[in-house]
């Protein structure tokens, strides 16, 4: 066992722990973030990193940002023990066979795949990893050599996973992809899934597994023991609903013809925003709630007051292109 392995798995047994405690999370999630940074020699200040890229479907966010959503500690833990958890039971189903891991959108670490090579060895995990970014690609060559991660590696893979075609040798037994922001606003997630999924085995596995948007009123999160209520839900994007996505988009209300939400009136003064809420079932019991990710923060559309009048009926339309999301038209 190299240092650099043992190091790696001293940090990942902290965050996997099953006991939660959310001062060694957030220590054990900022200790991740530099045994990597020192690693590749990840230097913040460089212009390089910093740069995002546009694509049809949505932006690539840069090296940088990418790195630093490892800092996300609850996002980091549940990603990983939701990971852990998915491979040991392929495992279980298909004792003595390697699980297949396509991870789509790595950034510069692939951080939410990468610390399990402390848990499973080459024989029980092999991975695909996918990036766009050429300059996170180049870490995270660096990322494989140094911890030893050869042997766990089918393929590295630079290209767009909303276009990119899986070759025979790649045939995952789970899709990793977390490419998205809150309210699946502004980053690919739709249609990576969508691309990937429509090309696997009905079987496969999609993490996370389950992202929900709903529509909601929200009040003063601080002061109001009860914030939020939801008025109806928009999307439930789940691996079946990715493939209808790619093959039926019609069939899938929030893209065509879009869901009408009605507010009869004006609601009490402590409901005085109205919010898209995003919740994310990573894994079986893993999951992310409200305010507990950045990827799970409401996303303000407007004040309950700023309406003329009542009853109020709002057109929610998810758009997938190269800024991707909810559209709201007052009808």
């Amino acid at each position: 066992m190299t240092q650099a392995f043992h190091s790696l798995k001293t940090v990942t047994d902290s965050l996997l722990s099953p006991v939660m405690d959310y001062t060694l999370v957030r220590e054990a999630s900022i200790s991740l973030m530099k045994l990597f940074s020192d690693a590749v020699a990840f230097d913040e200040k460089e212009e390089a990193i910093e740069s995002e890229i546009i694509t049809d479907a949505g932006k690539a966010i840069a090296s940088k940002w990418a790195a630093f959503c490892l800092i996300d500690m609850m996002r980091t833990r549940k990603f990983i023990i939701g990971i852990k958890d998915a491979i040991a039971e392929r495992l279980k189903m298909n004792p003595g066979k390697p699980v297949k891991v396509l991870y789509a959108g790595t950034g510069p670490f692939a951080p939410l795949l990468t610390p399990l090579i402390t848990v499973f060895n080459p024989a029980q995990l092999q991975m695909v990893l996918l990036e766009i970014n050429p300059v996170s690609m180049g870490y995270l060559k660096k990322i494989i050599h140094h911890f030893g991660m050869e042997d766990h590696i089918i393929d590295l893979v630079e290209a767009d996973a909303v276009t990119y075609s899986i070759t025979g040798n790649q045939q995952p037994d789970i899709i990793v992809s977390e490419t998205m922001n809150n309210a699946l606003q502004k980053e690919p997630q739709v249609s990576i899934v969508a691309n990937l999924l429509s090309q696997c085995r009905e079987n496969t596995i999609l993490i996370p597994e389950l992202v929900r948007v709903d529509v909601c009123l929200m009040g003063n999160t601080i002061h109001n023991p009860e914030p939020v209520i939801s008025l109806k839900t928009l999307m439930e994007l789940d691996a079946e609903t990715a493939v209808r996505i790619k093959d039926h988009p019609e069939d899938i209300p929030a893209l065509s013809p879009g869901i009408i939400v009605t507010i009869p009136e004006l609601p009490v003064n402590q409901y005085n925003q109205i919010v898209l809420c995003t919740s994310i079932r990573i894994f079986r019991q893993h999951s992310l709630g409200f305010n507990e990710s950045g990827l799970t923060i409401p996303h303000i559309l407007r004040m309950t007051d700023s309406f003329k009048k009542y009853p109020v009926h709002l057109l929610f339309k998810y758009s997938i292109e190269s800024n991707p999301g909810f559209r709201v038209t007052e009808v």
